[in-house]
């Protein structure tokens, strides 16, 4: 974001999203998450996304199962439950 080292005042860290969520939600620090982790704050509002602050990831998530199993659809079932869950939770670019 075109930013340099001293446009910058580095504060606390924290080790989990959960932990750093009760400090970004008092409005004096930034957070950087995954949208799933915050996608219900930015709908209500309580957390802003800032503009041009995205980057994909470019993590992927797979779902395995034994092949033998004797219901495969059970694993099926799972994964476009997975799937839909995370479709669900994106935030869209405009607004929720």
């Amino acid at each position: 974001m075109n930013l340099t080292a001293s446009d910058m005042t580095s504060g606390a860290r924290y080790d989990h999203n959960y932990l750093a969520l009760p400090a970004v939600l008092t409005g004096k620090c930034l957070l950087v998450a995954p949208e799933i982790i915050v996608s219900d704050l930015v709908c209500e509002e309580a957390l802003h996304v800032i503009p041009g602050s995205r980057t994909p990831s470019g993590m992927q998530y797979r779902a395995y199962a034994v092949d033998r199993s004797d219901n495969p659809e059970i694993a099926r079932a799972f994964c476009r439950w997975v799937a839909r869950l995370c479709k669900k939770a994106a935030i869209p670019e405009t607004s929720c």
